[in-house]
């Protein structure tokens, strides 16, 4: 059994606080098998630590947070740890519209992996500091499967990554122009938020057992849909992720050595 254990540093609620388990436990639906133990900080973990908190960022209505991982495990490259960070600003708004949820099962998808070590698996195309495209793409083969599926096509396609939204969407997330309100886009969508077989795909990319029947019931949107989502409009929730590229900004997390395996 995939296991998340999350240590509260501050900051959040009681009520905030069972909302990461909720968060967790979503996660733990998806991922099915179990990771190596590894040596971290003086403790075993089995399988991912997150350490979160709430704190300032930039105040109500803007960044709602950001994650990423801290430690990988040497070859898999999988998360052994990470943090998620929360401005306390926009906790008790979100969760009394009830989208606290989304926000931190995206966040902790990032912690997992999903768009922070897509550079570190050679996931991506046209994201890189000698090449900034205006198409980025994702190449992973279980992803592209997934999107072949979701545009009626019988051979794998390159799946579009996000192209703007600032250093901390673009190149992280799936594209919104294109997905709508699949969970995994940069940006907050009203009302609800699937997690797709295609999020589930990415993890299977980076290396985990994964389960395709906890995924949500999702389908691309029509231009319409996306024209109601206001796609296209100027977004107030911009859900930007501090680590989420980091690789190509020079700031990465720490790949252990092989000794830290238990």
């Amino acid at each position: 059994m995939f296991n998340i254990e999350v240590r509260f540093l501050g900051g959040l609620s009681s009520s905030q606080q069972r909302i990461f388990q909720e968060a967790s436990e979503r996660w733990s639906q998806i991922i099915t098998g179990d990771l190596p133990s590894v040596f971290v900080d003086g403790e075993v973990i089995d399988d991912v630590l997150i350490e979160a908190s709430g704190g300032f960022i930039d105040g109500q209505g803007g960044v709602l947070g950001r994650a990423g991982p801290t430690q990988l495990r040497s070859g898999s490259l999988l998360p052994a740890k990470g943090i998620m960070e929360f401005d306390t600003a926009d906790l008790i708004r979100q969760e009394q519209e009830g989208s606290l949820i989304n926000t931190i099962i995206h966040e902790m998808g990032h912690v997992l992996g999903i768009g922070t070590t897509w550079s570190l698996s050679s996931f991506l195309i046209g994201c890189s500091d000698v090449i900034n495209s205006p198409n980025p793409l994702y190449t992973g083969a279980n992803a592209q499967r997934e999107f072949a599926a979701l545009i009626n096509e019988q051979t794998p396609q390159p799946v579009p990554v996000a192209n703007r939204g600032g250093p901390g969407t673009r190149c992280g997330h799936w594209r919104e122009d294109v997905f709508g309100n699949e969970l995994m886009t940069g940006f907050l969508n009203v009302g609800t938020n699937p997690l797709s077989r295609l999020t589930i795909a990415t993890l299977e990319d980076l290396g985990y057992e994964v389960d395709y029947n906890a995924a949500d019931a999702y389908q691309l949107p029509t231009p319409l849909q996306l024209a109601m989502m206001g796609i296209n409009a100027d977004f107030p929730h911009s859900r930007q992720c501090s680590m989420c590229g980091a690789t190509r900004r020079g700031v990465q997390p720490i790949v252990l050595p092989e000794s830290s395996y238990v």
